[in-house]
């Protein structure tokens, strides 16, 4: 978990399943409720998950909708992580960039507002 100025963004571990997945949201919603301007979600190094990811994805950003602060997703190019993301619609749900650096230029123009 890494918090700037600009954002604050939980990058995932290798493995996200029911094991790790609640401390996992509990890094985005604290993020999110100490007053974060924007949220990066980062599974550029995820190599595997279960329902337990989307879980994290869809209720952070609810918190954040209703916070009013923009969230993106970071998804590895390829893979099990991309598929499932896919499959379950995350790309129509929330904003997804290719990298972190890639989110963070996005939002500089929304938090430097």
């Amino acid at each position: 978990m890494e918090s700037t100025e600009t954002c604050g963004t939980v990058s995932f571990p290798a493995e996200v399943d029911l094991s790790n997945g609640e401390a996992i949201l509990a890094q985005a919603l604290g993020l999110l409720d100490s007053g974060a301007p924007a949220l990066i979600l980062d599974l550029s190094g995820c190599t595997f998950c279960d329902s337990n990811a989307l879980n994290i994805i869809l209720r952070s950003q609810m918190r954040a909708t209703e916070l009013g602060v923009p969230m993106w997703v970071v998804l590895p190019p390829r893979g099990i992580v991309r598929r499932v993301a896919e499959v379950a619609g995350l790309p129509r749900r929330v904003a997804i960039a290719p990298d972190v650096t890639t989110a963070r230029e996005a939002l500089e123009p929304v938090t430097h507002a």
